[in-house]
């Protein structure tokens, strides 16, 4: 038999058409890989948004508060401390208050300024009385809760009532002059109960309730 010989545009042909095949498989795995890639980071990135939602909704503890001083003015400074049986005698001495020919345990810490000033509710609390003292003046009770009462004496221009609601820092009077013999004019005695007992308000102010004995 007489062989056939392919005509030359043939085998181009073929070529062409087996590398376009090539491409075609090529392109279309291609493809699939990068949509597996893309989905394979989809899923990633939402893991991490749902992992990061998880950390900022995470509960943050709450600031302790604190019991605050009585006052805001930094020309209030302390004329009389606490009179407190177990300090020195030195100390127990500087503690006395003098009035009408008299020395007297101080019962508080007696604050004194050139000028008069705002004083604050310590800490959260109700208004429990108001009433006035023939030597103290107005005085003040707030029932903070069941651990602590404190007693504002010698004030005016007192701002709420009884059975009123206050808040830390809220301005609840002014101070006042007073009977006791101090080197400035404006005073304020501040007293402080821890269980019904009477204590040293040095040892309440800035101290939270969880550490109050």
């Amino acid at each position: 038999m007489r062989k056939r010989k392919l005509k030359r545009f043939v085998l181009p042909t073929l070529y062409l058409i087996i590398l376009g095949v090539m491409a075609c498989s090529i392109t279309f795995l291609s493809k699939n890989l990068l949509n597996k890639s893309v989905n394979k980071d989809e899923n990633y990135n939402y893991s991490m948004s749902v992992f990061n939602n998880e950390e900022t909704t995470e509960e943050q503890p709450k600031e302790v508060e604190k019991i605050i001083n009585p006052y805001n003015s930094e020309s209030v400074s302390i004329a009389k401390n606490y009179y407190d049986k177990k300090e020195s005698k030195e100390s127990q001495e500087n503690a006395l208050i003098y009035y009408a020919s008299t020395y007297m345990p101080n019962t508080g810490i007696l604050y004194e300024s050139q000028d008069e000033f705002a004083i604050l509710a310590v800490y959260n609390g109700k208004v429990k009385d108001i009433k006035e003292d023939e030597i103290l003046g107005t005085v003040l009770t707030i029932e903070n809760n069941e651990k602590l009462t404190t007693i504002y004496y010698g004030i005016k221009d007192v701002t709420v009532k009884v059975g009123d609601e206050v808040k830390t820092g809220d301005h609840i009077a002014t101070s006042s002059t007073s009977k006791l013999e101090t080197s400035k004019p404006n005073t304020l005695l501040f007293e402080t109960y821890v269980n019904g007992t009477l204590t040293n308000p040095s040892n309440v102010l800035g101290k939270s309730m969880t550490e109050l004995n």
